[in-house]
């Protein structure tokens, strides 16, 4: 059974909702024949950049229309073709031909979409580059969509940058991106910008209004202003609620909509946000608890806290809203709970929702990991308390048995020559949550400490990119938290010796070796 996002996902320019700017300019470009070779779709998730981008591809390879009508536009160079049969309409793709009915079942050799958050290194790139370089199959025009464009490396984003500015006469690129903020203004300058902005309560009442006519499913008024409300502008959270409440019923009660979308209410999580700012544990917790109890996705809300505490940050940092889109309410919201948060602490929060956030899906009680991060983040501060009034009672109330007491605390700080004796328990905690890490590991030497940030010397660049992968340091800096008795951030950087590092992989760090496997174990190693 096909969801209703997919089943009712527009096929034509005219079935787009609330972007008609845009939707008038693709259609004077396509009547007048004269198209770009790059586009870049910006705006925030469920607004149809993706639908759009299908759309475009549709019509420029529609048979109805003879493509080779079309002129492609790049900032180097441009191909002109005389049109075969003149007086033309372009515009709306026919959605009746082989190549219109191809690209709606997925099926279309000449449409190729990419999700720049698994394929984005450098490689990725490197072999579209290569394979662009190929005439179509079935259509005149070979449409590369790439999805999430922003997660590419900067190495990614280079070797795309020499393609979009020489691309063949037969390639249109297809740029999507949530943060705008993070793409380099060289590609940007060469693709034609268009902005998606979020659908109004009107537009996503009327969207889910004809699918619940469609589907014989009964919305009452206060259901549909629930499902609007809870989706935030966003034509796809709005049809996925529908969708997921409709399986079990046919009538649907504003209740049943607060139930599934409380992971995604845009009111909890400012509480829960605010209630963090304000140290208030037990209505954090009590949030989180809520949330398990009614069944709603406790992974979802975690990472929703995460991008709304990045919005803190950004605002700390001076970004304001010119990295994402909110409307002036909840940017004022936002801005709101700035001050209740330093630097430090949002980081610190942030890792450990990140953390909690993978940890869920381990275990069979999810909601617990989220809490044992909440308790881990506001608990310090009640612990400082209390430790001043123990100070107090013990009539240590004199600045000079204070200062002894912070002298005290200090000592719990590690030196680089500390670290490096407690390296190998550190080592030895993560072999058994990833052993090809801790090889690696081995491979790495502590060269630098500030009190706060550890430098590794790594002898291979592939070594260092895998470091620093956001799962794997957020696991190292757990573990090595847990083994120095300190918070500490890791960072790494390439050796520029010509000596080549100690032998890294040792039978013992990949297999668990009893004392009658070590003779086996030594052939293995020295026979390669």
């Amino acid at each position: 059974m096909t969801v209703f996002y997919r089943k009712y996902r527009p096929q034509k320019f005219s079935e787009l909702i609330g972007q008609d700017h845009i939707v008038e300019t693709l259609l004077n470009q396509l009547e007048s024949g004269k198209i770009s070779h790059g586009y870049l779709f910006s705006g925030p998730k469920g607004t149809g950049k993706t639908s759009c981008a299908r759309i475009l591809a549709k019509a420029v390879n529609c048979q109805k229309v003879h493509s080779s009508q079309f002129t492609v536009h790049s900032k180097t160079k441009s191909v002109n073709r005389e049109p075969k049969t003149k007086n033309l309409t372009f515009g709306e793709p026919c959605n009746k031909c082989t190549s219109c009915l191809a690209i709606t079942d997925g099926s279309h050799l000449d449409l190729i979409e990419i999700d720049a958050a698994s394929n984005r290194n450098i490689d990725d790139v490197r072999d579209l580059r290569e394979k662009i370089k190929l005439s179509p199959v079935q259509g005149k025009f070979k449409v590369y969509i790439v999805d999430e464009v922003h997660m590419l490396t900067k190495e990614a984003f280079n070797a795309l940058l020499k393609t979009l500015e020489e691309p063949p006469p037969h390639a249109i690129f297809i740029l999507c991106t949530t943060e705008i903020a993070k793409l380099p203004q060289t590609i940007i300058s060469r693709v034609q910008r268009f902005n998606f902005s979020r659908a109004t309560d009107d537009q996503l009442s009327h969207a889910i209004g004809k699918i619940a006519v469609n589907e014989g499913i009964k919305l009452e008024p206060e259901a549909t202003r629930a499902i609007i409300k809870a989706s935030d502008g966003s034509f796809r959270d709005a049809i996925s609620l529908l969708d997921q409440l409709s399986a079990s019923k046919k009538i649907i009660r504003a209740s049943d909509v607060d139930n599934l979308a409380l992971s995604a209410n845009w009111n909890l999580l400012f509480g829960f946000i605010n209630n963090l700012g304000d140290n208030n544990l037990k209505q954090a917790v009590d949030t989180i608890e809520e949330i398990w109890k009614e069944g709603a996705d406790v992974s979802i809300f975690t990472k929703e806290a995460i991008l709304f505490l990045e919005k803190i940050l950004f605002i700390k940092i001076g970004l304001d809203n010119k990295t994402w889109e909110p409307d002036h309410d909840q940017f004022e919201k936002i801005k709101s709970l700035e001050q209740k948060f330093s630097f430090g602490q949002i980081q610190d929060i942030i890792r450990l929702l990140l953390i909690a956030e993978s940890e869920t899906k381990l275990y069979p009680l999810p909601h617990i990991s989220v809490i044992l991060a909440v308790c881990k983040f506001c608990l310090p501060k009640n612990q400082e308390v209390e430790n001043e009034n123990l100070i107090l009672k013990s009539g240590a109330d004199s600045p000079e048995v204070r200062d002894q007491e912070v002298k005290k605390s200090k000592k719990g700080q590690k030196s680089l020559a500390g670290i490096q004796k407690n390296w190998n328990k550190f080592l030895d905690k993560v072999r058994p949550v990833n052993t090809n890490v801790m090889a690696i590991l081995r491979a790495t030497r502590p060269m630098e400490f500030d009190g706060a940030n550890l430098t590794l010397e790594v002898f291979y660049r592939f070594h260092k990119e895998k470091m620093e992968e956001p799962k794997i340091l957020t696991m190292l800096e757990k573990i090595l938290e847990e083994t120095m008795g300190m918070s500490l951030r890791l960072k790494f950087v390439l050796s520029k010796r010509q000596t080549l590092p100690p032998k890294v992989i040792r039978a013992s760090d990949v297999v668990d070796t009893q004392e009658e496997d070590l003779e086996r174990a030594a052939a293995e190693i020295f026979s390669k």
